[in-house]
């Protein structure tokens, strides 16, 4: 669904490009997350896949369609729906549905179709309860959740989050996660960016970056086995990952899945 070919890009006035010769594919129904330090590119990259950044070289393909394709560009962004970092940033009116509606109303859909698609949305986030709820009265996990039932009620393929849960507490991240999970299993292709590494265990890859390039590619087994490699691009291991490594040192033999705490626990219990 997505196809990066030698893209490098680089911002007006930057010394060095921000991406430098990324080949990247991503299947329809794939959960990738990106990881990588401040300043690495994880942003930038997700940001080509809708187009609201050009590659200086290279070309992204989205569904067939090239961002580089002015004529394209609408249409790829009906099916690529991104959420952001900040909630309120992304919630234009003061009552949940109203929120959910507003960009339906604004493709011109017919309100009875408006109306099922807002309900169908709210119930795939978990908010249906909250349909009439002042949108300030939410807790940061909770417009999240509303930010991308409003995304979910265009219809889009691909659903895109930019460090989406880089502002929430550790309740609104598993909250947050929890709802993306489900839409993955539903069918929904998921590009996750994010700094937090354990929100990354359940991924089916994990791409990480550093400087602008993929230094590290694989499924989170394949990734977590190089430690040393994650820590000279200054990222940390989940706290599970590390316990597990310390225990393996100790001679109890853990396998590579071992990547939560439940999994973990579960793998560790018949040795003792």
């Amino acid at each position: 669904m997505i196809e990066f070919d030698h893209v490098t890009f680089q911002y007006e006035k930057a010394l060095t490009p921000a991406l430098t010769n990324i080949d990247l594919t991503i299947d329809k129904g794939e959960f990738v997350a990106i990881v990588g330090h401040n300043g690495s590119g994880k942003s930038t990259l997700a940001k080509h896949v809708n187009g609201l950044l050009l590659p200086t070289e290279g070309t992204v393909t989205v569904c067939g369609m090239q961002t580089s394709n002015e004529d394209d560009l609408l249409r790829i962004r009906q099916k690529v729906g991104m959420a952001f970092q900040n909630p309120d940033n992304q919630l234009v009116t003061t009552v949940v549905e109203e929120d959910v509606a507003f960009g339906p109303e604004n493709l011109g859909i017919e309100p009875n179709e408006i109306r099922t698609r807002v309900d169908k949305a709210l119930a795939s986030v978990g908010m249906s309860d909250y349909a009439t709820f002042a949108v300030h009265h939410l807790s940061g996990g909770q417009k999240q959740r509303i930010a991308i039932a409003g995304i979910l009620a265009l219809k889009p393929q691909i659903l895109v989050l930019d460090e989406a849960s880089a502002m929430l507490d550790p309740n609104g991240r598993a909250e947050l996660l929890e709802t993306v999970h489900k839409l993955h299993r539903e069918g929904m292709t998921v590009l996750m960016v994010t700094q937090y590494m354990e929100e990354t265990t359940g991924c089916d890859r994990i791409i990480v970056m550093n400087h602008g390039k993929i230094v590290l590619e694989g499924t989170p087994e394949e990734v977590f086995r190089h430690t040393d490699l994650l820590m000279e691009s200054n990222l940390v291991p989940p706290e599970t990952v590390s316990v597990r490594d310390a225990l393996r040192s100790m001679g109890y033999a853990l396998k590579d899945r071992s990547l939560t705490a439940e999994q973990l626990a579960e793998e560790l219990c018949p040795l003792l």
